[in-house]
């Protein structure tokens, strides 16, 4: 299987002493300036691993010098992972597909619409000015450095475009992102994501991590770090707090359903690798394949994984899928390539007139195997877009819970301060051409878990059906 024909691109995202024009003029930079990549993902609402791999969005990256209008280089994440779909539109007019060993054809640029600088350019900032300078006269408390007002000022004016996944990445946030995306992290162990009220929940302790051994639960909702209520910050600014070097500790106040009184736990922070794929052979001949992450090495990991236990005997496999926050969008069209027969992975669409099929080839390894993939509702961006492939195509039976929800491709600008910018550059649908945005992939065998469950019935129900199939 060669990936290089597939777009790419993950990411996966001071000095405050400046006068206050300088602020103003930055904010006019960086509207109209940027350093780019391609990234597949799912939203804020998405798991993140508080080692932590934040949910990841479908992303594609590319690198570019900046410029105003930045041309989109198809290399092979997410964003943030797969693009995402919004509304049905056409048939699609451009195919892109690669045999195993084929080189890789490079694909089209596609023009994105520019910012409109001219109209940006003729907003009158003296009433910014006019603020500030009663605020400098007459404030009767703090004010912000200049570096937080011209960040604060980004971030208020990206809200208007009322789109969660097109945001304003702060340095020290970005830098941990970076960080998370070579494998190995400082931090408690345990998947987060924020919640539609915007809270900070704990999705799932990391097995033998600090959190697990601490005793936190899935479901857990972070109120306090070291004291300080996490209530009026942000999510990436929570991730920030509860990270921190190992060896050292850090006190969470847990907001526990079914307990009357607020929880507190102290966990000292450890540096630990996390394993994209984790494998192993089940009873009755089962390959167990769960895929943590569709980082830059997902796909040859999983093929390393499957070859593995196909040389121990296995004769069907269970693909794991469940709390990947996703990744790269390359990784998620060869993944569902090693499991489909030649058919379309997704369709990708933007108002700028991109209109592309991505397919699967014939040839793979996984292809001939029976097949179950489990989901649930931390599998996001590239997670769904191999779950809908492969269940619109009737390739295999889907179990567990509905799925994040996430439809839409983000490119990633890497700003001159060491700060991301991500902007949702397309939509991407399911082989039916259904879009899964906001409403996620309903499984085939639909199980819920319980937080306090003390076996997997989710993967024991896989077990069953496959069992029963033969």
């Amino acid at each position: 299987m060669n990936n290089d024909n597939y777009p790419t691109n993950q990411p996966t995202g001071s000095d405050r002493s400046l006068l206050f024009i300088v602020a103003v003029a930055g904010v006019l930079l960086c509207l109209g300036t940027a350093v780019a990549g391609f990234f597949i993902g799912r939203a804020t609402a998405e798991p993140q691993v508080i080692t932590e791999m934040e949910t990841e969005e479908v992303t594609r990256e590319v690198e570019v010098t900046r410029e105003v209008a930045v041309p989109v280089v198809v290399e092979s994440e997410a964003r943030e992972a797969p693009p995402v779909a919004s509304e049905e539109s056409e048939d699609v007019v451009e195919e892109t597909a690669v045999e195993e060993g084929e080189e890789a054809e490079s694909e089209p640029e596609v023009d994105l619409p520019t910012l409109r600088l001219e109209e940006i350019s003729e907003i009158d900032f003296d009433l910014f000015y006019e603020v500030w300078e009663l605020v400098d006269e007459g404030f009767d408390g703090e004010i912000p450095q200049n570096q937080e007002i011209l960040y604060s000022a980004i971030e208020g004016s990206l809200d208007t475009l009322e789109d969660e996944y097109t945001r304003f990445i702060r340095p020290e946030v970005a830098a941990r992102l970076r960080e998370d995306a070579g494998g190995s992290v400082e931090g408690i162990g345990a998947f987060v994501r924020e919640t539609e009220e915007g809270q900070f929940e704990i999705v799932r302790p990391i097995p033998d991590q600090p959190a697990d051994l601490a005793g936190l639960l899935p479901g857990d909702i972070v109120i306090a770090v070291d004291g300080d209520s996490v209530e009026d910050i942000s999510f990436d600014e929570v991730i920030l707090l509860v990270r921190g070097p190992r060896g050292t500790d850090v006190t969470l106040t847990i907001l526990r359903e079914g307990e009357p009184e607020l929880l507190e736990f102290t966990i000292t922070r450890v540096r630990f690798e996390i394993a994209t794929v984790e494998s192993e052979l089940l009873e009755g001949n089962i390959a167990y394949i769960k895929l943590t992450s569709f980082d830059q090495t997902a796909t040859e990991k999983t093929v390393d994984a499957l070859e593995s236990l196909l040389a121990q005997g296995a004769e069907a496999v269970i693909f794991d899928l469940r709390d990947n926050p996703g990744g790269f969008l390359n990784q998620s069209i060869s993944i569902a390539d090693l499991f489909l027969a030649e058919s379309v992975v997704l369709f990708e669409r933007n108002n700028a007139g991109l209109d592309q099929v991505f397919r699967a080839n014939d040839g793979d390894l996984g292809e001939g195997l029976p097949l179950i993939v489990l989901v649930n509702g931390g599998s996001a961006s590239a997670s769904e877009i191999v779950a809908g492939a492969i269940k619109d195509n009737g390739r295999a039976i889907l179990i567990g819970d509905i799925t994040f929800g996430k439809g839409s491709v983000q490119q990633v600008y890497q700003l001159s301060d060491g700060s991301e910018m991500r902007v949702t550059i397309a939509r991407w649908y399911t082989p039916s051409n259904s879009t899964i945005d906001g409403e996620g992939v309903t499984p085939d065998i639909v199980i819920e878990m319980e937080f306090d469950a003390e076996e997997d019935i989710q993967l024991l129900r896989a077990i069953e059906y496959l069992q029963e199939d033969q």
